[in-house]
């Protein structure tokens, strides 16, 4: 998953395994917002097959480390957690570069 926050809207994009196919892969755009630590955002599949013509809804929180965040994701009457962790390599060279600019409020899940 790829996620690029500007401002707190963010978008991004995500392979994941076909839950139907395993020897398969369907994608998916992301796109939400943050206000804080808040995490709002919606996973709408591209091209969808059977089983994933209906959108994703994902509510969380962003650790304070900004490394996590966790939450609840929602599909008509389901609801389950979900956690996604931040690419220690990408934290680190964000780090840099904000040492270099401005503070940067990007993720990059």
């Amino acid at each position: 998953m790829r996620i690029s926050d500007k401002g707190g809207r963010f978008s991004g994009s995500v392979i994941e395994p076909d839950l139907f196919q395993p020897e398969r892969t369907i994608g998916a755009e992301i796109s939400g917002h943050r206000q804080g630590r808040s995490v709002d955002f919606t996973k709408t599949y591209i091209d969808p097959v059977e089983g994933y013509e209906n959108p994703v809804d994902y509510v969380g929180q962003l650790s304070g480390d900004g490394m996590v965040v966790s939450g609840v994701w929602s599909l008509f009457d389901m609801n389950r957690t979900f956690e996604m962790y931040r690419e220690e390599q990408v934290a680190a060279m964000e780090k840099a570069e904000t040492a270099q600019t401005v503070p940067a409020s990007g993720m990059l899940f």
